[in-house]
Order: structure tokens, then C-alpha cells, then sequence
């Protein structure tokens, strides 16, 4: 099938993720990759029980979300929401988001990001994922974290994101009752 990238399930390219994500993402589509659409970059991503993505928000990308299986906590641009799996979301560029998976198991969605550049955040922060290979998670995230941040496609947020919403690891549960509560 000339012009058509096609990606069978498990065959994308994966990286585990350090703390506070401690899950995985397979990169789908990237310009980099031969064969792939120019302009945007999409893959799936996996967050375990606790596992949370930090609140963050992109220069100049706009971030497409659609959630394929579980529960979480939604910051999105300062309002918290209960998302589950069908959610679909469009962030635009500098739209806040960040995701806390607060349930019992684990949290998917694809994501896709025009134009491209987060699958080398990705790359440049994970470990390969080789099948049949241990889980390395949880493992602290690169010193370098925010410099890598600034070089691919997240911009500086002001004020920073507060707990539970910045880059610590969640280690108490009963932090999220309050979260909870609070959410549409």
C-alpha cells in the first residue's frame, strides 16, 4: 500500500518512562520515521496506578487526546476533570494539561501532537522497551529533564504547576481525595 503507513498492535517504536509517569509510550507516527506523514507525530501512552503526567502545555502545538482504556484525574488549563476511556480532548498551544491516573489500573490514550516533536522528548527521557525484557520502572527521571523539555516542545509555565501536578513522584493515594472532590 503505497502512501499508507500501517502499524500492526505492539510494533511501534516503545520506551519506558522515568518517575512521575513510570509507564511506557510506543511512538506510532513520526516524521523521522520512513515512510511517515510529515507534520505531526502520534503514539500511545501508559500510565500505571499513580503514574501522572505533569502538568505542562506546548509553544506552538496543538495536542489531540483520545483515551483508550482506564480512569484519571485532568487538569486542564486550571479546571481538574474526571476523564475515562472515549474522552476525547484538544488542547491547543499553551492550553495546560496534565493527567494523574487514580485508578486501579492502567490509564492509555493516544495522543497525537501537530506539529511533531514530542516523540523526541520521549526518546531523548525513556529507556527502549525490548520484549520480554524487565520493567525498569520506577526510575528517576534525567537531571537534564528540563533542558531536554525546553529543546523539543514544552515552553516554561508561570506560575510553575503545583503539587500534586509537578514532576514528584505521587506516593500517598490519599493525596488525591481532595483532587477528587474537586473534579467535574
Amino acid at each position: 500500500m503505497a502512501g499508507v503507513l500501517v502499524v500492526p498492535p505492539g510494533q511501534g517504536e516503545q520506551h519506558w518512562q522515568p518517575q512521575p509517569a513510570n509507564g511506557w509510550v510506543e511512538l506510532l507516527t513520526s516524521p523521522r520515521f520512513t515512510g511517515a506523514p510529515a507534520g505531526f507525530s502520534a503514539g500511545l501512552q501508559e500510565l500505571p496506578p499513580l503514574g501522572k503526567i505533569r502538568e505542562h502545555a506546548h509553544p506552538a502545538q496543538t495536542e489531540i487526546f483520545w483515551i483508550v482504556e482506564g480512569q484519571a484525574l485532568a487538569r486542564l488549563d486550571g479546571v481538574v476533570r474526571r476523564i475515562t476511556a472515549g474522552t476525547f480532548m484538544v488542547a491547543p498551544p499553551h492550553a495546560r494539561h496534565g493527567f494523574i491516573n487514580d485508578g486501579g489500573g492502567p490509564y492509555r490514550m493516544l495522543w497525537m501532537l501537530v506539529p511533531a516533536g514530542l516523540e523526541d522528548f520521549f526518546v531523548a527521557i525513556g529507556k527502549p522497551k525490548q520484549p520480554g525484557a524487565p520493567d525498569p520502572t520506577p526510575y528517576p527521571r534525567p537531571a537534564d529533564t528540563g533542558t531536554i523539555e525546553l529543546s523539543t516542545v514544552f515552553e516554561t509555565l508561570d506560575p510553575p504547576p503545583a503539587p500534586p501536578w509537578d514532576t514528584a513522584p505521587i506516593t500517598d493515594p490519599a493525596v488525591l481525595e481532595a483532587i477528587r472532590r474537586e473534579a467535574i
